[in-house]
């Protein structure tokens, strides 16, 4: 690098591409894209999810960005971007651009089902025996403990008439067997490959889809567990005579946020009225809460299975409001040891060692699998024995009717609510529609942040709900707790949620995103009553103001403008710059200038992201008054702070240059980073 002369900033970035190296990313091989991990976050590389609010505010972001479009949802007025560089932080350059309400990388946070080892078939197409099995779990042909009477009770659902007929249930999953035995005569007529937006109306089409790939078994599974047919041969489903929709999810690797957002909106457009959604993960996507939204506002039951993480702890899908969340039991009705559990979990079904379809490209019959994965469907049957009865019955009337006719109809935080009983459920069905429980609540909080220089709105808080009454640490209180986050409107929604009176929290945008100090952030605690029968249309409503620090959108930089050697801001040993940005224009460097003397080390420090928070991840370069390259520092500790460091002995009497910039901009001659949080401040000693 040494001896490259600074003639102009675009040959200093092209000289330093040469010699920068990127952060360490893991690579995955998937389909269609690569996924790499950044930051912690693994995502699709080069590619953004943008809300926007109108055609306009979209155009202005696509330019912004130099992005092209890939795809987009117009329900949920979504856009999938193609961005250079690093898509993490190519979204932060659109915090705060007006008519957007969110811009994240298009998220990979969920592992394929295969990648879970408890999930694992054991296929017993020739060994299965009915002998020594009790008579009550022959059900079809073959004995399955689940629908027995000790565990779902299936059969006493069914005798009363309550098998599902008229209602459709999406499995959004890998892509399901519609040629299966036991599941062809219940299939939807439609299938859905959400990253090509290809429907699929024939079985030949969707099996050249398929292609007979091993990885794909999974979906089978999860669609028998709640349709295969009731025919006096092999299985039957919890609810045997419902319609699958089959959305390809995993193919084998999964599809990202962005093509699950649009097969949800498919699914529900195409008449499915209940999801099942046996995946997921950690974090949080605005998109797919909001195509979770778009689901429950139109009436839809959510389905998804807890997780196999063996912890007390919230996964999403699982975790998002409105959504009916399933632990796993064995056979003995107690939570299984890989399950995992929390305040919630609604119920709990089968899902150890239960017998389902296994798909025809890999032998066919049926297999022993376990892990909420299937204790999920059961719950999604289970869902559509209710709207075949109740088609009007709100998703949260779904909800509360499954859970007060468990087995145990008492809360813990293992089981929620306790094991499902179709039995139970069907006397209360029997007994008409109006029996149901009482409708859910859908709560809209807005947040805006005031203080001495007027009102603003309150992006990226946090708000929570938690029921009156808590009892912390009590495993027996079903208390309802529930989170989400703003969007750039300061909007927070929860749908399909308990009626009652709650405690709400609000904490200001998150510090770890804006930077600050943490008095900067503010807090809000209040009270409100989440009214029964509150809808999209007519939520209940709260509004906040938090006393905080407004998010500054365009702030002001005292250094600027010092984007080159002749407007460098001069520096003396000792000082400790105000704060400053990488911000204004697509490639901010800016310069300041010392005079030192030969063997003076000096020790330049950035303080940025690692400290005093915000977005910049730093990238820090020592010139000499000729613009040579002396030193140069991005982490100080790679991959843990990514602040930057330079540590140097000068070599001679005269005046130095230190450029501060982002990685992102040094890393590439075309790539840009123009973040409002892309805050610093620069320091200067001499160390000897």
């Amino acid at each position: 690098m040494k001896g490259y002369r600074l003639i102009s900033l675009i040959s200093l970035v092209v000289a330093l591409v040469a010699c920068s190296q990127p952060p360490s990313q893991t690579h995955l091989p998937t389909s269609p894209e690569v996924i790499v991990t950044s930051e912690g976050v693994r995502h699709f590389q080069g590619q953004v999810v943008v809300g926007y609010q109108d055609e306009t505010a979209l155009q202005e972001a696509i330019a912004k960005m130099e992005a092209t479009e890939i795809a987009r949802i117009p329900e949920l007025r979504a856009a999938l971007l193609r961005v250079k560089g690093d898509a993490l932080k190519a979204s932060r350059v659109l915090k705060g651009l007006a008519g957007i309400r969110y811009a994240e990388p298009h998220l990979a946070q969920v592992l394929p089902p295969k990648d879970d080892p408890v999930e694992q078939p054991r296929h017993r197409s020739d060994a299965l025996q009915t002998l020594g099995n009790p008579s009550d779990q022959i059900l079809d042909e073959l004995p399955q403990y689940a629908l027995d009477p000790r565990h779902l009770s299936a059969k006493a659902a069914w005798d009363q008439g309550f098998e599902g007929e008229g209602v459709v249930v999406a499995i959004i999953d890998d892509p399901a067997d519609v040629t299966h035995p036991d599941l062809a005569q219940n299939w939807a007529g439609k299938a859905y490959d959400p990253v090509t937006d290809t429907t699929y109306t024939t079985a030949s089409g969707w099996l050249s889809f398929i292609n007979n790939n091993p990885n794909l078994y999974h979906g089978t599974f999860v669609a028998s567990a709640v349709s295969a047919a009731r025919d006096g041969q092999g299985i039957a489903g919890l609810a045997p005579k419902t319609k699958f929709l089959p959305v390809a999810i995993f193919q084998p690797g999964y599809v990202g946020d962005f093509y699950v957002a649009r097969g949800i909106v498919w699914a529900v457009n195409n008449g499915a009225q209940v999801l099942n959604n046996s995946w997921g993960g950690l974090g949080y996507g605005h998109l797919v809460k909001e195509a979770f939204d778009y689901a429950l506002a139109n009436g839809v039951v959510v389905v998804a299975s807890a997780g196999n993480s063996y912890k007390d702890e919230v996964r999403t899908p699982a975790g998002y409001p409105g959504i009916i969340a399933s632990a796993a039991a064995d056979g003995n009705r107690n939570k299984t040891a890989f399950s995992t559990f929390g305040r919630h979990i609604s119920s709990a079904a089968p899902g150890l060692d239960v017998l389902l379809a296994n798909p025809t490209w890999l032998g066919g019959g049926y297999g022993l699998i376990s892990g909420t994965s299937f204790s999920g469907p059961y719950t999604a049957a289970a869902a559509a024995l209710i709207k075949a009865a109740c088609p009007k019955a709100t998703p949260y009337q779904v909800r509360r009717a499954l859970e007060t006719t468990t087995w145990e109809q008492a809360f813990s935080r293992e089981k929620g609510w306790g094991h499902l009983h179709t039995g139970n459920l069907a006397n209360l069905l029997s007994q008409g529609c109006s029996a149901l429980p009482t409708p859910g609540s859908v709560v809209k909080v807005k947040v805006e942040y005031f203080n001495e220089n007027g009102l603003f709105p309150g992006l990226f808080a946090d708000v929570m709900l938690r029921g009156k009454g808590l009892r912390a640490g009590d495993p027996t209180d079903s208390t309802p707790v529930y989170w989400a986050r703003t969007d750039t409107n300061g909007e927070a929604w929860f749908y399909e949620i308990t009626p009652g009176e709650y405690d709400i929290y609000v904490a200001g945008a998150d510090l770890s995103l804006t930077g600050g100090l943490p008095e900067e952030r503010g807090t809000f605690v209040g009270t409100l009553v989440a009214t029964p029968g509150s809808t999209a249309g007519s939520p209940t409503f709260k509004q906040v103001r938090l006393n905080a620090s407004e998010v500054n959108l365009n702030p002001h930089d005292p250094y600027e403008p010092n984007d080159g050697q002749a407007q460098a801001t001069p520096l003396a040993y000792g000082t400790l710059t105000q704060l400053a940005y990488i911000f204004g224009q697509p490639r901010d460097f800016d310069f300041f200038t010392f005079s030192g003397s030969a063997g003076d080390e000096i020790r330049a420090r950035v303080y940025a992201r690692s400290s005093i928070g915000g977005t910049l991840d730093s990238y820090l370069y020592l010139l000499d008054g000729s613009g040579n390259v002396l030193a140069e520092n991005d982490d100080i500790v790679p991959g843990q702070i990514t602040d930057s460091e330079i540590v140097f002995t000068l070599p001679a009497d005269g005046t130095y240059h230190l450029v501060v910039t982002s990685y992102t901009i040094a890393s590439s001659p075309t790539a840009s980073d123009n973040s409002p949080f892309n805050k610093y401040r620069l320091q200067l000693v001499k160390a000897n």
